[in-house]
C-alpha cells in the first residue's frame, strides 16, 4: 500500500526540519500547502514542481518513497533496464524480458513493449550472432521513435541498444543525431551518462561493418569518456572492442594486450559473466583464440 502524495509530502519536509511557511514561499499560501498535505487538495503542476524544487528531492525519490521505499511494475522495469550497462549482459536481458513480458499481459505500454523487443534482440545476438533475425525487433522499435519530434532519457535509452543493428549509414545517423540530443542535455546525470554507452556501440557498429579503424577511434573516445565519467563498469568493454579493432587491423600483440587489460580489470571486480562475454565477443569478431 502506498502512501498518498500529501503524507509522503509531510513525511519528508518534517524529516528535513522545514516549516510549511517554508515550503509555501511565496508561490501559495501556507494554508494552500497545509490542505495539499492533508490530502484535501492536489497541487498543480507549477505547485507541485515547486514543493520538489524547496524539498530538495527528485521526483523519482518521491515516487520510492510513495511506493514504501520500493519499485514495481513499470517503474522496476525501466530501472533495470537503465542498470544494464552494455549489450553483453545477458543474464540482465533475460530477466528484464520477462519481467516485460509479466507486465504487459495486464497492461498495454509502448516503451515496456520496446524494452522486451531489445531485450528478445540482444538475446538473439549473445546466442545466435544473428544480427539480421535481431534487426527484426530492432526495426519495430525504431518504427515508433522515428516518428517522434524529439528524443528524451528513456528514448535515448531505448535508441542505444537499436541502433548498431541497422546498416552503417543508418545507424551512423541515428547515433549521431542521439549523441547531439545528449550534448543538448549534458547538465542532466542520467542522460549525460549515455555518453560512452553510445560510444560503445558506435565502437561494435563499425566492428560488424569491418571499419576496424573506425572502431578503434570510437573505443579510443569511449575509453575517455569511461575516464572522464569514472564508468569503470564500461571501460573495460571498450579495451575489449579497441583490441578486437586491433587485431583486426593486424596489430595482434596490441590488441591482445588490450583485451587482456580488460580482463585484468573485470578479474578486479570479480565480474566473472561479463569476462566470459567479453571472450566470447572477440572469439565470434577475430580469427585468434584467447584464453585466460
Amino acid at each position: 500500500m502506498a502512501y498518498q502524495l500529501g503524507e509522503v509530502l509531510k513525511k519528508i519536509r518534517e524529516s528535513k526540519k522545514y516549516t510549511q511557511k517554508y515550503v509555501s514561499d511565496n508561490h501559495m499560501s501556507r494554508t494552500t500547502y497545509a490542505k495539499i498535505e492533508a490530502c484535501t487538495m492536489e497541487p498543480t503542476v507549477g505547485k507541485f514542481m515547486h514543493i520538489l524544487q524547496k524539498l530538495d528531492i527528485s521526483y523519482d525519490e518521491l515516487k520510492y518513497i510513495q511506493n514504501m521505499y520500493s519499485l514495481e511494475g513499470k517503474e522496476e522495469i525501466i530501472h533495470d533496464f537503465f542498470q544494464v550497462s552494455t549489450s553483453v549482459e545477458t543474464s540482465k536481458f533475460f530477466k528484464l524480458k520477462k519481467s516485460c513480458e509479466q507486465y504487459l499481459i495486464n497492461h498495454s505500454d509502448s516503451v515496456v513493449d520496446d524494452i522486451r523487443s531489445i531485450c528478445i534482440a540482444q538475446l538473439i545476438i549473445q546466442s545466435e550472432n544473428d544480427y539480421k533475425k535481431a534487426h527484426i525487433h530492432a526495426s519495430k522499435v525504431w518504427e515508433r521513435l522515428s516518428k517522434l519530434d524529439d528524443w528524451y532519457t528513456i528514448e535515448l535509452k531505448l535508441i542505444n541498444n537499436i541502433f548498431f543493428f541497422f546498416p552503417l549509414e543508418t545507424g551512423i545517423s541515428i547515433a549521431q543525431k542521439a549523441l547531439k540530443e545528449i550534448n543538448k542535455f549534458s547538465f542532466v546525470e542520467k542522460i549525460n551518462e549515455l555518453k560512452p554507452a553510445y560510444l560503445l556501440n558506435m565502437a561494435l557498429l563499425m566492428i560488424n561493418n569491418l571499419q576496424f579503424s573506425e572502431a578503434h577511434h570510437f573505443s579510443e573516445k569511449a575509453i575517455h569518456e569511461c575516464d572522464l565519467q569514472k564508468r569503470y563498469d564500461l571501460i573495460s568493454v571498450a579495451h575489449a572492442r579497441k583490441g578486437v579493432a586491433l587485431i583486426n587491423l593486424g596489430k595482434n600483440s596490441e590488441g591482445i594486450a588490450s583485451i587482456k587489460k580488460a580482463i585484468a580489470i573485470n578479474k578486479a571486480l570479480d565480474q566473472t559473466q561479463m569476462i566470459n562475454a567479453i571472450l566470447e565477443e572477440v572469439r565470434q569478431k577475430t580469427d585468434i583464440s584467447i584464453s585466460f
